[in-house]
């Protein structure tokens, strides 16, 4: 049974980690509004809430099933080819509250990590006569380098994961919903499901694409701009003829405006690894 203090969340990069979640406004239910301040509520949360979810992926490792016989008994591929190379199935995620709990402790530990080399790089450019504002940062070094090795021990144990690995997160169900209000209040809305893997990365291939597309826009915008300028927020840009083709491609298929916020919820979802040496 996994204890609600069994994951110490301080703060919060991105480890070598591709997981299918949305760039821009489209997002998924557990990254929604997280900060470095709020990392700690957000995960603290998830972790009293699904206790029994990491024991479970655990007790899998455990029977000691092979790639072959788990990719077998849960219906994914043992292993997925990409540019990087080959990745080889760790383990199968199932439930939502599963897959909520192993992506805020995945953010958790990425965001550890970047904030660790941020305060041990501070540290480093300290003036030595600064006794007391040092002493104050490596107290903060610390800190968050105990949680991160506790996180770590218990990704390990519970996931299979280390930071020796590099790791893929492959959805295989999910559902898409479109969201009204906030917190407690929020009311969701299933708008589409993807029942499997391929479905849903055609999806993404989508918003990675209109993505590009804003993101072009707003480079070649500032391009324009004195160094002043620069500094300022960017106004709303009008919406180019090429995002709007795309904006209501999506809207065709997926009842999906990639101009307002949407949820995504994963109901099943595939972790694969391989060695970050090679």
């Amino acid at each position: 049974m996994l204890n609600k203090n069994t994951l110490i969340m301080a703060a919060t990069i991105l480890v070598s980690v591709v997981i299918g979640f949305f760039l821009g406004k489209i997002k998924t239910a557990d990254d929604g509004g997280v900060t470095p301040d709020s990392d700690a509520v957000t995960a603290s949360a998830d972790a009293g809430q699904a206790q029994q979810a990491g024991g479970q992926q655990a007790g899998e490792q455990k029977k000691g099933l092979s790639a072959t016989e788990l990719a077998k008994l849960k219906s994914v591929p043992e292993t997925i080819d990409s540019p990087q190379g080959d990745f080889t199935l760790v383990t199968v995620i199932e439930g939502e509250e599963q897959n909520r709990f192993l992506r805020s402790s995945l953010q958790a530990v990425n965001n550890q990590r970047r904030n660790l080399a941020m305060l041990n790089q501070r540290f480093n450019q300290m003036d030595p006569k600064l006794v007391q504002q040092r002493e104050i940062v490596a107290g903060q070094i610390n800190e968050i380098r105990q949680a991160l090795e506790q996180n770590l021990r218990f990704m390990a144990q519970n996931f299979g994961y280390t930071l020796a690995n590099n790791y893929l997160l492959v959805p295989h169900n999910a559902t898409l919903s479109s969201v009204v209000g906030e917190g407690d209040d929020q009311l969701k809305t299933v708008i589409h499901t993807f029942a499997d893997s391929e479905s849903y990365k055609k999806f993404q291939e989508k918003t990675d694409a209109y993505t590009k597309l804003k993101r072009d826009q707003v480079m070649a915008y500032r391009e324009t701009l004195t160094e002043a300028e620069k500094q300022q927020p960017l106004p709303k840009m009008p919406l180019t003829d090429a995002m709007k083709k795309a904006g209501r491609v999506m809207i065709k298929e997926y009842k999906c405006d990639p101009e307002r916020n949407y949820v995504i919820d994963f109901q099943k979802a595939a972790l694969y690894f391989r060695p970050s040496q090679q």
